[in-house]
């Protein structure tokens, strides 16, 4: 993440004051051969090693192991075409790349923005409760409940591509 506009305010400060993501996220993109730069020009296949799911021929130990294990998997052969994938990587680069404020202000019911929640075990229980950036996961997203996609698409012009 180059544009630190698009930092929530908290994470914008420590980084005007040169501290970056800590150090052990830092670590382990480094491991794992991935950056925070533009990867663009990265196939999907190469640039993150996460464990792979094939709903074509699933395996529940397999899925079972990578959701123990990792928390996340890569789905293939889910279906949806490449297309539609590549179009949807085009519109979250471009929404994640906008000023936090711009973020916030795009929020309509039901759909929420989120950042920053506090680092958690593996039992589930938040490292520091008082969410200090030592202990915050760098970390944004958009949640759109899927069963509200019509109520978006009247109100969303980007929307209506997909």
């Amino acid at each position: 993440m180059s544009n630190v506009g698009s930092y929530p305010p908290v994470f914008r400060q420590l980084n005007g004051g040169g501290v970056h993501p800590p150090q052990q996220m830092m670590a382990q993109l480094k491991k794992n051969n991935y950056s925070m730069e533009d990867t663009s020009t990265t196939t999907q296949e190469d640039s993150v090693p996460i464990p792979m799911v094939d709903l074509e021929c699933l395996s529940l130990h397999k899925l079972g192991d990578a959701s123990k294990s990792w928390g996340i998997f890569r789905l293939v052969n889910h279906g949806i075409p490449s297309t539609l994938l590549t179009k949807l990587q085009y519109h979250a680069k471009m929404l994640f790349g906008l000023s936090f404020e711009s973020k916030q202000a795009l929020i309509t019911n039901p759909m929420s923005y989120f950042w920053g929640t506090p680092a958690l075990t593996p039992s589930g229980t938040a490292l520091n409760p008082a969410a200090s950036t030592s202990t915050m996961n760098w970390l944004e997203g958009f949640n759109v409940p899927l069963t509200q996609l019509p109520h978006f698409h009247s109100e969303h012009p980007m929307l209506h591509c997909f």
